[in-house]
């Protein structure tokens, strides 16, 4: 298991520049160097300036899996209870909260191929995360395959939605490069019977968060699904034979696709300002809104103040009516 590289993205947004890729003897050496010191359960170099060719962005909504997802293309699975590569978090609690990289052999295997994988915050972050992790990646300038997390049994949320579209809108056309990967589909002999009894299948749940993916960016690219079980238990030979299968497919549409290109900073950096804008725009609207809304619903409380004392004032008149008609009758 070799990790090499974790570093968090904190510097100027606009002045950063392209990070250097790891080839030839240099990438060789951050692999199989002998002198590094242990770190991770692993190997780390120190002050590791450049990243692998290969790159894998993992994306998707807060809680999802990301981070545990991207520790396993790096080699660490769930019984490791040290530290690793990238902090995790626990239910909806965020793990991640700026974009950083670790560097290492794909899924910790030696003689595999050197891969840099970017976790990313939650989609349901700030602006200003989406805004750093946009950056981040025009610092790596090429991305070979982007990673969207997908929560077994989640449904696609508008906010979800909405963050994949701006990502796009942002990125340009990165569908040719985009994988789904479905967390926390255990291979269990549990959870599989389950599955089975609920007539759950992976052929059935691919076709249709495929077909939620593609309403959701309007677009005709199929974007393949895969089940990457980030929990899988070592020990269990059936669950370890499972994720080595699924990665196996995973890295062969990441072999098979062109890398997704950066804009250039100039056009990047307009694209991200006229996204400030719109979201500012929005942001006054939903304002104006919640004003509106605020006076409109104390116009109805003052209403019904108002018709709750009209009728306590009638349902007095008729008290006194009632009354007088009895004190009359007395004296007939």
């Amino acid at each position: 298991m070799l990790f090499l590289l974790v570093r968090a993205i904190t510097c100027d947004l606009f002045e950063r520049e392209p990070i250097r890729v790891c080839t030839g003897n240099m990438g060789s050496d951050m692999l199989n160097n002998p002198g590094t010191e242990t770190f991770f359960a692993g190997s780390v170099i120190r002050g590791g300036d450049c990243v692998f060719q290969t790159k894998i962005v993992v994306i998707g909504a807060q809680g999802a899996g990301k981070s545990s997802l991207a520790n396993s293309f790096l080699g660490w699975d769930r019984t490791f209870r040290g530290l690793v590569p990238f902090a995790m978090g626990h239910g909806v609690q965020a793990g991640t909260l700026s974009s950083s990289y670790a560097s290492g052999a794909w899924i910790g295997k030696h003689g595999s191929p050197g891969v840099t994988v970017v976790d990313t915050p939650g989609f349901n972050s700030s602006i200003q995360q989406m805004e750093e992790m946009i950056w981040t990646l025009a610092q790596l300038e090429e991305v070979n395959m982007f990673v969207l997390v997908f929560r077994y049994k989640d449904r696609m949320s508008s906010e979800l939605a909405n963050s994949l579209k701006s990502v796009g809108h942002l990125l340009g056309d990165i569908y040719n490069n985009l994988a789904v990967v479905v967390s926390f589909w255990s291979f269990s002999e549990i959870d599989e019977a389950d599955r089975k009894n609920r007539n759950v299948n992976r052929r059935r749940y691919s076709n249709q968060i495929g077909g939620m993916i593609k309403d959701v960016l309007g677009t005709q690219v199929k974007v393949p699904v895969f089940f990457v079980d980030s929990h899988y238990k070592k020990s269990n030979i059936h669950e370890r034979r499972e994720f080595n299968k699924e990665a196996s497919k995973l890295w062969s549409f990441l072999s098979d696709v062109p890398p997704w290109v950066s804009l250039p900073p100039s056009k990047l950096k307009a694209k991200v300002q006229r996204v400030r804008r719109r979201t500012g725009e929005i942001k006054e609207k939903c304002q104006v809104y919640e004003e509106d809304r605020h006076a409109w619903l104390n116009k109805v409380r003052h209403n019904q103040n108002i018709i709750k004392h009209q009728d306590d004032v009638i349902m007095l008149t008729r008290n006194s009516i009632e009354e007088m008609k009895n004190n009359c009758a007395s004296f007939k």
